[in-house]
């Protein structure tokens, strides 16, 4: 039996909730799982309903604790918060904040598409470098991303990139390329069949769909990448300016 009734001068409520929270950040609760009924929990720690609600309601406010109308309370999922305005992608954002991150090159090639060859400002028809990847933090699949770049720009681009090549570094090191800017448009979507096999989703969960275009110093398209992030996963925060545009439906 399980009883924090002996720390002094903490009402009971407070102790059960700093109890579970140590719990949870000694990954002893691990993320997405059920917490025991509030039932157990009153004869777990011998207290009232009220008592164990107060604590369960501040361990919520804290967003550590998630409760689902009928299902009960669970461990919160630990989300990753990018930023909207910086340049990088999915892929190298986890990879500068996780040292577990990695990707899987699901498919290179050479292949042409009009219309990104008009995003990137290429004469056609133009040869493109077509990546695709999945992103994972430690063994779960995370972001599927697809990026194309111009192939007479980059010549060795496909063959030099790797699993544990970062996209960006090599066209710093290699090409000389500086990442100054960036055009995201987001949105959300409900994954498809491929993109749940290919992220492992066993419940249906939303994605943050992104097309971006990324610029160098001198203003030019280097990249166009589309990707798909888990939204149950990943927030994005973005800061705000007195002369920021919001745009509706695509359009001015």
């Amino acid at each position: 039996m399980n009883s924090v009734k002996t720390i002094a001068g903490v009402p009971l409520y407070k102790k059960i909730y700093l109890d579970i929270k140590q719990k949870i950040q000694q990954n002893i609760l691990k993320t997405d799982e059920k917490l025991p009924s509030e039932q157990y929990l009153c004869q777990q720690y011998q207290v009232s309903r009220i008592t164990v609600r107060k604590a369960l309601k501040l361990l919520t406010d804290e967003g550590l604790v998630v409760t689902i109308q009928g299902k009960g309370s669970y461990v919160n999922v630990k989300k990753m918060r990018g930023r909207l305005e910086q340049i990088e992608g999915f892929s190298e954002f986890s990879e500068s904040r996780s040292k577990t991150n990695k990707k899987i090159i699901l498919k290179r090639e050479i292949l042409q598409n009009s219309q990104i060859a008009k995003i990137l400002q290429l004469s056609e028809p133009a040869d493109l470098v077509y990546i695709k990847r999945i992103s994972q933090t430690g063994n779960e699949p995370m972001a599927i991303d697809e990026a194309w770049l111009s192939a007479e720009r980059f010549p060795e681009l496909l063959t030099n990139i790797h699993e544990d090549t970062s996209l960006y570094q090599y066209l710093a090191d290699k090409y000389h390329e500086t990442l100054a800017s960036s055009y995201r448009e987001i949105s959300t979507i409900l994954p498809s069949s491929e993109q749940a096999r290919l992220l492992a989703l066993t419940n249906v969960v939303p994605l943050f769909d992104v097309n971006k275009t990324v610029y160098n110093q001198f203003d030019q398209p280097l990249e166009f990448s589309h990707y798909v992030v888990r939204g149950d996963k990943m927030v994005y925060t973005i800061a705000s300016k007195n002369d920021s545009n919001i745009y509706f439906n695509h359009k001015k």
